[in-house]
């Protein structure tokens, strides 16, 4: 679910966006939702179209995992439960909880659904959503990183009943040594606790003292996990139609994800991702969604990729049944 977009030349124009920012990322669009929309309504939303799409009904969901990285029902407000009311889900026997793990949420939530309904015979369903909508007074989706956001939503279904395509093989890998990357070198204080305002996550990288050696912790992560997800499938990357990363602009995709696989950008979504902007833990299922759904392309193996602040990366082969949506 993704609102409509705001041209990039426009923020440009306007001072909001730097020339450098725009050279290095190529984004011609954001999606900005409106003041009174929600990112916990896409994901409602989102999650309707999955289901209706899969044929399923929210009465059979055992399990309901939730991404965002801002909450907007406040301190302390979980978005799970409020899906999990507005989709009518079965009250008591569906588990919905949030799963935080950056914009790497919605594929470890993808590797946490297959385990749980492998763990309990009786349950057939599980849905992960996600969905942010980035607020000014908490993120400047210009300038807060070097790549710019964009809002909108995500929903997964996974069901061992089958579906237009089987996952062949998943792999995730944490690296707490990549945390700091997220919370920048300064040590937790009350005065942290109490800063008001954006965040700007470039300012916390610049304060990273070794910059290549985390880039090279990134990208042998990256390679580790294809190969694992890769070999469970029982394939070769080469095997690969297409790929969908987070949607982080040419520069930082291409130097996070594709270069240390030696892909191209041509085989991913980027004339859709440059139109869209970093939507966080929603961006993997958002592009699958566009290839599949939107463009229809011909394929047997999609490769989905996602990096999480805090270190989590995660690899997921998809593999077309050639049936449904």
């Amino acid at each position: 679910m993704l609102p409509p977009e705001v041209q990039a030349a426009e923020a440009l124009a306007a001072g909001v966006w730097t020339k450098r920012d725009a050279i290095d990322t190529e984004q011609l669009a954001v999606t900005v939702a409106q003041d009174d929309q929600y990112s916990p309504d896409l994901a409602v939303e989102a999650a309707r179209l999955a289901l209706g799409r899969a044929g399923r009904s929210s009465a059979n969901i055992a399990l309901a995992l939730h991404c965002m990285m801002l909450t907007p029902g406040g301190r302390l407000w979980h978005g799970a439960p409020y899906v999990h009311r507005r989709l009518g889900a079965p009250t008591g026997r569906c588990l919905a909880s949030d799963l935080d793990a950056g914009c790497d949420g919605m594929l470890v939530g993808l590797e946490l659904a297959c385990a749980y309904l492998d763990a309990r015979a009786e349950d057939d369903l599980a849905l992960i959503t996600a969905g942010d909508c980035w607020r000014a007074h908490e993120v400047d989706r210009w300038r807060t990183s070097n790549n710019p956001f964009g809002d909108g939503a995500a929903a997964a279904v996974v069901s061992r009943a089958g579906g237009f395509a089987r996952i062949a093989g998943i792999a995730s890998f944490s690296d707490p040594e990549l945390e700091p990357i997220g919370r920048g070198m300064n040590p937790f204080s009350p005065e942290r606790e109490q800063l008001t305002g954006p965040v700007y996550l470039r300012t916390r990288h610049e304060e990273i003292v070794d910059g290549e050696r985390i880039w090279k912790s990134v990208a042998d992560d990256v390679r580790g996990v294809v190969s694992s997800a890769t070999g469970e499938a029982g394939i070769s990357l080469s095997d690969i139609d297409y790929v969908v990363c987070p949607f982080l602009g040419k520069q930082l995709t291409t130097m996070q994800f594709l270069e240390p696989l030696s892909l191209d950008l041509s085989i991913t979504p980027w004339e859709f991702s440059r139109r869209v902007g970093h939507i966080g833990p929603a961006d993997p299922m958002a592009g699958l969604d566009y290839l599949v759904n939107t463009e229809r392309v011909s394929w047997r193996y999609i490769l989905l990729l996602a990096h999480g602040l805090g270190g989590t990366t995660t690899a997921v082969v998809l593999e077309s049944t050639g049936s449904g949506q």
